[in-house]
């Protein structure tokens, strides 16, 4: 039940923040989310054994934060090392490890927790900011909440077929699929009466292609959480968050699924 009732909560002031909040409300929210994530971030990289170097670390993330209210060039640099973390995570996940042997210095961890939760958040302002930027941004936070709710319920009462076991246990063949299924819903359901020009095959394709790319890169960001929670041997990045674990446990999947809106959206508009 606190499970419920905290995601209802944190859903509804999302929502009112995506629709209705001002540029520097929205830019205080990152920077709140950033530094707590990037704290939780620095907790497991000190117990996987490696210190990492907290206050500039700190000083770095909170000044990328501000970025997207100033020169949209300096957010393509975010773009461009949120995408290299990404695709470097994704492929130390795909031998099946048990461990993410990232944590080899202080100043890579340091690094690499900045970028790892800093510039994904600084991307999605930066959507947010553009024309219809809202309406993409609560798109993509309405296809990760519906994945993740799907994957959960689906993969809790008929789970049975394990798809990441050295990684996540928990984490079923159902659950993926239940997940993706709903990606794929929420980008029907929108294609058919929100998203403006779905006219066609083609028109109904494009939402849906984005739910598919923002689902498959929030189960990376997925996994490759739990891999970093496993490298520090614990269950929940923190307890800030009641009945949900952390910051980083519930904005893991958003911090791959956002640099994925960033390109797309350059994409579209050309």
């Amino acid at each position: 039940m606190k499970r419920i009732v905290t995601g209802i909560l944190l859903i509804a002031a999302v929502v009112y923040l995506v629709l209705w909040g001002s540029i520097y409300l929205l830019v205080t929210v990152s920077l709140l989310i950033s530094l707590l994530g990037l704290w939780e971030f620095f907790r497991l990289s000190e117990a996987a054994g490696v210190p990492p170097f907290r206050a500039p670390g700190y000083l770095v993330a909170a000044a990328w934060s501000f970025l997207p209210l100033y020169d949209s060039s300096a957010v393509r640099i975010l773009a461009g090392l949120a995408l290299l973390v990404l695709v470097w995570l994704t492929i130390t996940l795909l031998p099946g490890m048990d461990r993410i042997r990232l944590l080899r210095s202080s100043h890579f961890a340091t690094l690499l927790g900045v970028v790892y939760v800093t510039a994904p958040l600084g991307l999605l302002v930066w959507v947010w900011k553009q024309d219809d930027g809202p309406f993409y941004t609560l798109f993509a936070l309405v296809v990760l909440w519906s994945s993740d709710t799907a994957a959960f319920f689906i993969g809790k009462n008929f789970g049975k077929h394990k798809s990441s076991p050295r990684i996540s246990p928990n984490k079923t063949w159902e659950g993926n699929i239940a997940s993706f299924v709903a990606a794929l819903l929420v980008g029907l359901i929108t294609a058919r009466y929100f998203w403006g020009g779905a006219d066609g095959l083609y028109g109904f394709a494009e939402p849906m292609a984005l739910a598919a790319a923002l689902n498959v890169a929030g189960q990376f960001g997925d996994l490759a959480e739990s891999a970093l929670k496993r490298s520090a041997r614990v269950k929940d990045s923190s307890q800030l968050v009641p009945g949900h674990g952390g910051v980083l446990d519930r904005i893991d999947a958003l911090l791959f699924a956002a640099p994925v809106l960033w390109y797309y959206w350059l994409w579209h508009t050309g």
